[in-house]
């Protein structure tokens, strides 16, 4: 910004295009884009299933540089290529973030503001929702330093199932 506080006159054009670039990123998503759930071991002490959300893209290998614009957009994301899976198959490269992390910053607001009105916007808006409910049952514990033991009175680190090393031993024998 100059000092009389107006936007330099290429500065206008550089977000416009950024807007459009966004905007047909996410109409790749809306088109080839997957919003997935898996599980992931160990469950939690209370038994109930640990998940992974997932979102992902795989497209054929020559449109690598879309994917690589999508990752750099994002800011977030893993670019993995595969050879065809059969022969005649084109090869194929897959975007895949599957950071919590990840989601909340850059992700879901992506593709809240990009994301057109399409059946893709539903399933990512039942994901994206199943995904801050599942924070609200398991909020991220990242940054509080290390877990202690789940035993009343333990302040002894856990080696593993929300247990210090003497109270797992004494519960499992090892």
């Amino acid at each position: 910004m100059d000092p009389s506080g107006s936007v330099p006159f290429f500065v206008l054009p550089l977000v416009q295009s950024f807007a459009r670039a966004s905007a047909a990123l996410g109409g790749v998503v809306a088109g080839e884009g997957c919003f997935g759930i898996t599980t992931k071991q160990p469950p939690f002490v209370d038994g109930s299933p640990r998940l992974r959300f997932v979102f992902q893209v795989t497209m054929v290998a020559r449109d690598a540089p879309l994917l690589h614009a999508l990752s750099q957009c994002l800011g977030h994301g893993s670019l993995h290529r595969r050879a065809g899976r059969r022969p005649g198959w084109q090869p194929t490269v897959t975007l895949q973030v599957g950071s919590a992390r990840a989601h909340r910053r850059s992700t879901i607001p992506f593709f809240e503001q990009f994301l057109p009105p399409t059946a893709k916007r539903a399933a990512f808006e039942l994901w994206r929702d199943a995904f801050r409910s599942y924070e609200l049952l398991h909020p991220p514990r990242w940054g509080e330093g290390r877990a202690s033991c789940s035993q009343a009175d333990c302040d002894e680190p856990v080696r593993g199932q929300g247990l210090c090393r003497s109270h797992y031993h004494h519960a499992t024998g090892h």
